[in-house]
């Protein structure tokens, strides 16, 4: 079975929707594998108290796979918004968006800077021209770089939470968009938090 793996990801494993359908339960899978808004699953769950909290907007380096699925040369940086959306003040997804800091991205990365606290999915499921490319799941533990930065909440359950990871392209940009469930409130998800392999 294929791997795509960065450096720091030797045993992170990010299965295709297909690979994942075969491996994962049922609800889990379905769970995981929606292709709408997960901004609109938790609002819709949290009525009146949803809310999105910006962590952080950094330039850092890409990880290995990130530069090659965004076609990145290897001195090139990225920006990344963290965000959480969160549910009565406590996070149920960290969300992490990859974009490129080249000159064709330059009008994607300013509108993404000014969103402060409104939801990445606020442009990408408004927006007809935006393109999903790809999604993929993994198990990440919390202890990944991935995490870092993001001072997660002590309440989670589980030492590895389930991620997707997207691929856009918009306005003629591609970027990466990450979802981590760190919260699986049975509203949401409807399944635990690992899975027997």
């Amino acid at each position: 079975m294929a791997m795509d793996t960065d450096q720091n990801e030797i045993k992170i494993q990010w299965l295709s929707l297909r690979q994942a359908s075969e491996r994962l339960p049922s609800r889990l899978f379905t769970h995981l594998a929606d292709d709408g808004s997960l901004t609109r699953r938790v609002r819709e769950t949290c009525p009146g108290s949803f809310k999105v909290r910006l962590i952080a907007h950094q330039r850092v380096r890409p990880l290995p796979s990130e530069q090659d699925l965004l076609e990145l040369q290897a001195d090139d940086t990225v920006l990344a918004r963290q965000v959480f959306l969160c549910c009565r003040d406590e996070p149920r997804v960290y969300a992490r968006t990859i974009v490129g800091l080249v000159a064709q991205n330059h009008r994607l990365t300013a509108r993404i800077e000014r969103l402060g606290q409104q939801s990445l999915g606020s442009i990408l499921f408004r927006d007809p021209l935006a393109e999903k490319l790809d999604m993929r799941l993994a198990e990440l533990p919390l202890t990944h770089a991935f995490f870092q930065g993001a001072e997660l909440p002590g309440h989670i359950r589980a030492d590895r939470v389930w991620v997707r990871r997207s691929l856009y392209r918009y306005e003629g940009c591609e970027l990466l968009v990450y979802e981590a469930f760190i919260d699986f409130d049975p509203d949401i998800a409807g399944a635990p938090p690992t899975v027997d392999r």
